[in-house]
């Protein structure tokens, strides 16, 4: 019998290039760096994820976040009028880039979902270009946000924002660049087929 250290065949991996996958380590030490390295990864970008603000008219703490650097509450602070406010100021960045200047929008609550300690905020924002020959615009483009408020993390913890165009699956993140290409193209697909209707 040969003396010496087994090892377990669950505790060694093969070796891979990527660091950030938890199924590549080669051993339990390794998964254990790597899963502190993650967390303490992903804890600065939380802590760097926009300023912490205290707005004296609420009475709550809001955080600066997305591209634009607009006001959003922290998951303790949010309310259903203060998740509109901060779905309206977004969509008044996107509205003062040159693409859009003649675009409006409306934006409006839809409702409230509870899941497992999450709460989600949802609200519909209605974009359309209105024209002198056509005041009330025949064509409309919606983009639905989800706010999503997790209880069980600290109050100062930021809110979670994801916003869908219609027609698509893919949920965009409030850190993604807008690009109003994207309300364009639903814009010029809905009027060739406005237009193909006889009426």
């Amino acid at each position: 019998m040969i003396l010496g250290i087994e090892r377990s065949m669950f505790a060694v991996r093969p070796e891979c290039n990527d660091h950030h996958l938890y199924e590549c380590y080669r051993s339990t030490n390794d998964f254990c760096k790597r899963l502190v390295s993650n967390m303490i990864e992903g804890v600065l970008n939380i802590i760097g994820k926009g300023t912490i603000v205290y707005d004296n008219c609420s009475g709550i703490y809001m955080r600066q976040m997305g591209c634009y650097g607009n006001k959003w509450p922290t998951c303790s602070g949010i309310t259903i009028q203060n998740g509109l406010n901060s779905v309206i100021k977004e969509m008044e960045s996107w509205n003062a880039l040159p693409l859009l200047k003649d675009w409006m929008f409306h934006t409006t609550f839809i409702g409230l979902k509870y899941e497992v300690g999450t709460e989600i905020y949802m609200y519909q924002v209605l974009w359309s270009v209105p024209t002198p020959a056509y005041p009330e615009p025949q064509v409309t483009v919606s983009v639905n946000f989800y706010i999503m408020a997790n209880h069980s993390h600290p109050p100062h913890y930021p809110v979670n924002v994801l916003y869908r165009f219609e027609g698509y699956e893919y949920l965009h993140r409030l850190s993604m660049i807008f690009r109003p290409k994207w309300l364009y193209d639903i814009f010029d697909m809905k009027t060739m087929m406005f237009q193909s209707f006889d009426f």
